[in-house]
């Protein structure tokens, strides 16, 4: 227990999603858990950072203004950026999780979401 809570504190989230309100529940839940966390608004935002944390995971948003989640994800990976990603989405698709998981996303997960299934993904990805 102690090394997962020692893993929180040194790890930097990404939330990218164009829904604002998403964005502040989920910073709020991310930071109550000890992680560190940076929201932004679309993928055009994430891209367009000024130099910053260096990122452990990043939750994209499949559906957004400018990007979608698959689009950004391959622009990051083209760039050489491997920090792991996972996918959220309120659109629900039977071929969707295959979809994401060739694109090179970790897990998918599906708003509303449930706290401990987020945490759990995360946790995956952190460990790996």
């Amino acid at each position: 227990m102690a090394q997962s809570t020692e893993i929180k504190t040194q790890s930097w989230i990404a939330v990218v999603d164009d829904n604002e309100p998403v964005c502040r529940s989920l910073s709020l839940l991310l930071r109550s858990k000890g992680y560190s966390v940076t929201t932004f608004p679309n993928g055009l935002a994430f891209l367009g950072r000024e130099q910053g944390p260096v990122f452990n995971c990043i939750l994209i948003d499949f559906k957004m203004s400018h990007h979608d989640g698959f689009s950004l994800l391959q622009e990051l990976r083209a760039g050489g950026n491997d920090t792991p990603a996972i996918m959220i989405t309120g659109w629900q698709s039977p071929d969707l999780l295959r979809q994401a998981l060739q694109a090179g996303f970790e897990d998918l997960i599906y708003k509303p979401m449930l706290d401990d299934t987020l945490l759990a993904a995360i946790d995956r990805v952190l460990l790996v």
